[in-house]
């Protein structure tokens, strides 16, 4: 293979390298859909692994959308048959609620971390095309440094509470399941919490690999979604040529944004020195709502506010992603002149010499406490239920916390009574720990 279209396998183990060596991992997996990007991949992953000694496990998400999803599904099976691989179908069900294709990408995530155990690493096959397709989309949008900034060729997927709920036996297909994670603690096999998208093919063009898939004659199919105008990815798509006679080219545009990336960093370090300056602290801050010293925000430039309070507001939400960037600025002009509000699942609330921002009470006192307080150590069979009103009420003369930032907070309860209210520090009933580090995973993308 490495002597037909020869430079090919040759970047991709230069790009493997580079992302993933010299220590390697044992056990990587593919996301491969059938498409023509995937399946390249997918060639040019089997012989570099053989050669590292190292386990591909390729994994396909049959969405269910087409009639033809299940047989593209087979063929990819079929193909990591002929490899030596062992290949594993996920099927999603699609509630039919929000945008088609936003609720597929999250889908694909959510299920391979169902999947794939010990499974740290999974390959992605995003192109330069891609690149350019994405920046168009956002530009549209109207997004800022952060939205046009190049997609990262290794990040950090963490799904919510439900990620590790185990998948019907009926949407899996696989003669086997991934390898349980080598690492143990005090002999238990230690999960980590999330896995990392890498992303080996960014510099490669789509054209690039159709003519290696061609060359090699290997087997692809084509989504007849990707010839759909009704979805905006689509449209940026057909419109490049157009863009490229200008000389806005797909290498121009991936350009582009892989400099803001650069750019968006420098503005994630000053986020985070600033966080460090202005956070408050004290006992169980930063634990169960983020609180900002006023005066120490207010003095930071704009840009530093919004990441900031959108990161805070993440936080508190337990929310995938961050609020609207409108809906930010309106919130900070809020809260700069001393106004509240209610945002993505939190509340921002300036009082006195602080800003704080804590979860939306409603909302947490809707939810089960492993889903209102995610990462926090729950004691086992105990009643734990938010503050309220009620139960600041009682810790009146403890804390001068505003009530409305104690509400939404957990609370250790017997009958009516609080027993243990951690918000206000260490307690032999229960000191919760846990989030660690959340915030800085927030305000920085690397």
């Amino acid at each position: 293979m490495a002597g037909v279209n020869g430079g090919l396998p040759r970047v991709f183990a230069e790009e493997m390298g580079r992302l993933l060596g010299p220590d390697f991992p044992k056990h990587i997996g593919l996301a491969v859909s059938g498409g023509g990007d995937s399946m390249a991949m997918l060639y040019l992953a089997a012989p570099w692994a053989k050669h590292m000694g190292l386990t591909l496990w390729p994994v396909t998400i049959d969405h269910g959308l087409r009639a033809e999803s299940g047989d593209e599904a087979q063929m990819v099976a079929r193909a990591c048959a002929e490899l030596g691989l062992t290949h594993t179908t996920l099927r999603w069900h699609w509630d039919s609620q929000g945008n088609l294709q936003d609720a597929a990408r999250r889908a694909r995530h959510a299920l391979i971390d169902r999947w794939r155990r010990g499974i740290e690493h999974v390959l992605f096959a995003h192109t330069l095309d891609d690149q350019a397709e994405t920046f168009l989309l956002r530009l549209a949008r109207g997004s800022g440094v952060d939205g046009l900034s190049a997609m990262a060729d290794r990040h950090w997927v963490e799904q919510g509470g439900q990620a590790k709920m185990p998948l019907p036996a009926a949407d899996i297909l696989a003669s086997r399941p991934p390898p349980t994670p080598e690492r143990r603690v005090a002999g238990v096999a230690a999960f980590t919490r999330g896995f990392e998208v890498i992303r080996p093919l960014l510099a490669v063009s789509r054209k690039e690999l159709r003519h290696f898939l061609t060359v090699l004659k290997l087997e692809c199919v084509d989504d007849p979604s990707n010839q759909d105008t009704r979805f905006e990815r689509v449209k940026m798509r057909q419109a490049l040529p157009a863009l490229e006679a200008l000389g806005i080219t797909r290498v121009t545009l991936a350009a582009t944004a892989a400099r803001l990336r650069e750019a968006r960093h420098v503005l994630e370090d000053e986020a985070l020195r600033a966080y460090n300056v202005c956070a408050v602290a004290g006992s169980g801050a930063q634990l169960f709502d983020v609180t900002y010293d006023r005066d120490r925000f207010a003095a930071l430039a704009s840009e530093t506010q919004l990441r900031l309070l959108a990161a805070a507001l993440q936080f508190v939400s337990g929310a995938r992603y961050r609020p609207r960037l409108a809906a930010v600025q309106d919130a900070l002009a809020r809260a700069l002149s001393g106004g509240a509000t209610t945002l993505h699942g939190g509340y921002v609330y300036p009082h006195k010499a602080c800003l704080y921002i804590c979860a939306e009470y409603e909302r947490v006192r809707l939810q089960s406490a492993q889903t209102a307080w995610p990462g926090i150590t729950l004691p086992e069979g105990k009643d734990i239920r938010p503050l309220g009103e009620a139960g600041a009420a009682q810790l009146r003369a403890a804390t001068d916390l505003p009530a409305r930032v104690l509400w939404p907070t957990p609370a250790l309860w017997e009958g009516e009574r609080v027993k243990a209210a951690p918000r206000l520090g260490k307690n032999p009933h229960w000191n919760p720990s846990g989030r660690s580090g959340v915030m800085t995973r927030l305000l920085t993308s690397r």
